[in-house]
């Protein structure tokens, strides 16, 4: 070929200063010649020579490369002015708009806007057939690897042999991808897994695949390879390929279950609504007659509120129409539940549950749920006032029992409260500067709190009569509704004045009750009044505390001292009979047997009537607390305090009762050794003779009768201890609020916690090499001597890793008393690296049934699974 004298003294002024021993200054150069050489050729303005980049328009008037190219390479930059070519050598990168290419080789046609780049050879390579440099095309955010790879700027169309990319957790292979629009791509050969190696465990594969990007992937035929072995084979198929949450329709699982048959189970549709709102709906399908329909609808805004509506509804029958033993059954769960930061005083929760009381157990894969026999719940509203420390709450409360169908309602229930206050307290600056509990007047400790109730109650108790001739049918129904209102308010007001080393604390409370209803009560039988009513109530006392120590100083095996803090409470309360009938809150009726009886008019009431007896009472409580400091063997570093026993007493003395003055001792123990042991445990005993006669406590002591002080009357201990392997953290590892964050800014949905196994349990944390709990619960009651009641039972969950790969878990108990195992379960856990296997077995009770799945980990894959179960009472998952 004829060369030009400026082609030939171009070329000739490029490759001079490749003979330079410091390689890394060529780019330099080459960028220099690159962008003022063409300047005086074509005589343009001279641009900024600080920009890494070239005029498209200074390279080729024809080529449609409309905007800044940036480019560079390690090894050597040729370009001819006469051919209009551009060759990168050695680490290529050229990045133009949205694209970047890096390569080891690097060539660009400016006159028809074409690229094209390829690796070489490795020459350390022996057998000749490894290559290096081996180009990657980022096309938006997405990144494309070939051996080959062409790519036109004016058409936006390009060509990659052997490719792989990776979107969106995703990998794609194909021998051959073109680009045939900005968002589209035609694959050959084409492979999709989410198996991160290069020989992947499994991977779907179609000869022909279509690629829209951020959006979907189609391929026709498909054929699932497992270890390189045909699974199956589909005429198409439709992979999700877009950020974020999407709409689309959620694939089935077949199954089958002992009472219902075969089974298509979670078959519906997913509506991404908006970036605040979606909506998720599935249908289940029973061989043997009915269905089950679960819809949720969630919403959310970051730092605002969040909720969602969840509700299921099923119909079902077992046997053919005709048939004697034919059932059906209808059953439905509602759920509501909304979380809102009004303002940094207020916020609102609701959380309420509506149920038929045997949707749980037909239909509940959770133990917790299968097992519970109420609902509760409730929405509150609640608002603060720092600076004068009052609050209001505003609550709903529904409590449901799931076996009788018993209701318990507060519709509503409001509550104020203005903490203490003292009105007689001087302005700070008025006082001393040193602002302690000393510096007031007597007076200025006097302090007053009030708090409000308002509740209107609803209640349904239901009374079921079994059948004579079969106690396990119900013969009779019986439902008996109340309605009741009332208010309540409580003021009191105490001063806590230091005499010495003692706190002296009178008190006052007075206490008002507000009733739109009471009752009478005759032999015929207790009957409503309406009417406002109050009921007036008040009592008086001092009290009187104070704190002492006991300090040891040993200075052995490291043990710095020893301290036992006691604090006694001394406190008599006063408080009137006010069953007494001049306070005209009781009366009396004469029974049929003609007895006398007394009865409150406001028994039935939310807050109850007034006490009855009067009142002299004498309480003492101490609190003892015993703690140890040591000093570790670094010197350097800070004393340790730990807390031996915390054991509290507590007695009281009622001098005008008619009998039994001397009231029950209750004693309460609790420590924690170290941070892994705990031990807590409560008695209590009685000072009285049980008369067996008359079957109670009668007015005489133990210790005239029986020559020993007290009965013990209750006891209970429980023991419990946690132990684990040292955890392994990630520091790369975001923590959980800032993650959430993050998928809020990236469009995912609010995550509802992490992966799932079977039956609900989580995947299992690898970073914990083994744990075991285990705990031990003791009780027994005998104030009646001759009865008493016992539970003694142990429970362990253990888990660990066998490998790095395999987690094992145990959980269970045994009651000693029933001489019994209590809900024991098994479970492994296998890491296949794409793929999971879990197996859970509960070999017995009601909830006996196994359970194994092997699974694809990929979220978007999570119906690729294989499951074997059985379930003795026939319910399906």
């Amino acid at each position: 070929m004829v060369q030009s004298w400026w082609d030939r003294h171009f070329r000739l002024s490029l490759f001079m200063p490749m003979k330079m021993t410091d390689r890394n200054v060529c780019p330099t150069l080459f960028f220099l010649f690159l962008v003022v050489l063409p300047i005086s050729l074509f005589a343009q303005p001279p641009p900024d020579t600080t920009q890494a980049a070239l005029p498209a328009d200074t390279l080729s008037r024809s080529s449609d490369v409309d905007t800044l190219i940036v480019y560079s390479a390690k090894d050597s930059v040729v370009y001819s002015m006469r051919s209009r070519t551009m060759d990168l050598h050695g680490d290529g990168d050229l990045k133009y708009r949205t694209i970047g290419m890096k390569a080891a080789h690097i060539n660009v046609q400016w006159d028809t806007a074409e690229l094209s780049a390829h690796g070489v050879k490795d020459t350390a390579d022996t057998t000749g057939k490894k290559y290096i440099g081996l180009p990657e095309l980022m096309d938006a955010g997405e990144k494309y690897d070939g051996f080959r790879v062409g790519y036109n700027f004016r058409s936006k169309k390009g060509k990659i042999t052997l490719a792989d990319t990776e979107i969106e957790e995703g990998y794609y292979h194909g021998e051959e991808i073109k680009k045939v629009d900005t968002d589209v791509l035609f694959v050959e050969d084409g492979r999709y897994t989410t198996c991160s190696l290069d020989h992947p465990h499994y991977y779907f594969f179609s000869p022909k695949m279509k690629v829209t990007v951020r959006d979907k992937v189609v391929a026709e035929p498909i054929y699932l390879y497992i270890a390189d072995i045909p699974v199956f084979w589909l005429p198409f198929g439709v992979f999700p390929n877009k950020a974020g949450r999407r709409s689309g329709i959620i694939a089935p699982a077949y199954g089958q279950d002992a009472r219902r048959g075969h089974y298509l189970s979670h078959f519906g549709y997913y509506w991404a609504i908006s970036d605040y709102f979606d909506l998720t709906t599935t249908f289940d399908w029973f061989a043997r007659g009915g269905w089950l329909n679960r819809s949720l609808f969630r919403y959310k805004k970051l730092y605002d509120f969040d909720g969602s509506i969840r509700g299921s509804i099923t119909r079902t029958h077992e046997g053919e129409p005709g048939d004697p033993d034919r059932t059906e059954q209808r059953d439905y769960s509602v759920s509501l539940y909304h979380n809102q930061t009004i303002d940094p005083t207020s916020r609102l929760f609701v959380d309420f549950t509506f149920a038929t009381g045997s949707y749980f157990r037909n239909f509940s894969q959770d133990q917790n749920e299968i097992l519970r026999q109420n609902i509760v719940s409730n929405a509150t509203y609640s608002k603060t006032w720092g600076e004068s420390a009052r609050s209001l709450s505003l609550n709903i409360y529904r409590d449901q029992n799931l076996i009788t169908g018993a209701t318990n309602e507060r519709l509503p229930s409001l509550s104020f409260q203005q903490q203490q206050f003292y009105p007689l307290r001087r302005s700070s600056t008025s006082r001393s500067q040193t602002g302690g509990s000393t510096d007031y007047a007597w007076y200025e400790m006097i302090g007053f709190t009030y708090n409000s109730q308002l509740q209107n109650n609803r209640t349904k108790d239901v009374q079921i009569i079994k059948s004579d001739l079969d106690p396990t049918q119900d013969s009779a129904r019986i439902e008996t509704r109340r309605e009741r209102m009332g208010a309540n308010h409580n003021i009191s007001t105490s001063i806590a004045p230091k005499l010495g080393y003692f706190t002296i604390s009178p008190f006052f409370s007075y206490n008002e009750k507000w009733y739109t209803k009471r009752i009478e009560r005759d032999s015929a039988g207790t009957r409503d009044v309406n009417g406002f009513s109050a009921v007036r109530t008040y009592s008086t006392g001092i009290s009187a505390s104070t704190r002492f120590y006991g300090i040891m100083q040993p200075q052995v095996l490291g043990i710095t001292g020893f301290r036992h803090t006691v604090t006694p409470n001394v406190t008599f309360s006063y408080q009137p009979d006010f069953s007494d009938p001049s306070y005209g809150y009781y009366d009396t009726y004469v029974d049929t047997l003609g007895r006398t009886v007394k009865y409150s008019f406001y028994e039935r009431e939310v807050y109850g009537g007034a006490p009855a007896g009067r009142q002299q009472s004498l309480s003492f409580s101490m609190d003892n607390i015993f703690e140890m400091k040591y000093q570790a063997s670094d010197t350097a570093k800070e004393e340790k305090k730990i807390q031996l026993l915390n054991a509290n007493a507590s007695l009281g003395y009622n001098f005008v009762a008619d009998s039994l003055r001397l009231s029950q001792l209750n004693v309460s123990y609790r420590t924690a050794i170290g941070q892994n042991f705990n031990v807590s445990a409560s008695t209590t005993y009685n000072f009285y003779v049980f008369d067996e006669t008359v079957g109670r406590r009668v007015n005489r002591f133990l210790i005239d009768d029986k020559k020993y002080l007290a009965d013990l009357t209750n006891f209970t201990i429980s023991v419990s201890t946690s132990l684990s392997g040292e955890k392994s953290t990630s520091a790369s590892q975001a923590p959980q609020s800032v993650q959430e964050e993050q998928d809020a800014a990236n469009g995912l949905p609010p995550q509802q916690g992490g992966d799932t196994g079977i039956y609900g349990e989580d995947t299992p944390d690898f970073s914990i090499p083994w744990s075991l709990n285990l705990s031990y619960n003791f009780s027994q009651s005998q104030n009646d001597p001759r009865r008493v009641s016992r539970s003694s039972s142990i429970n362990a969950d253990l888990s660990f890793n066998l490998t790095e790969k395999w987690r094992f878990t145990a959980s269970g108990g045994y009651d000693l008393v029933q001489k019994r195992v209590t809900a024991p379960h098994i479970g492994i856990y296998r890491d296949l690296h794409c793929w999971e296997m879990n197996f859970s077995w509960y070999p017995v009770g009601f909830y006996r049934g196994y359970r194994l799945e092997l699974r694809v980990k990929a979220p978007q894959l999570r119906d690729l699974k294989l499951e074997k179960q059985g379930s003795a009472r026939g319910t399906y998952y």
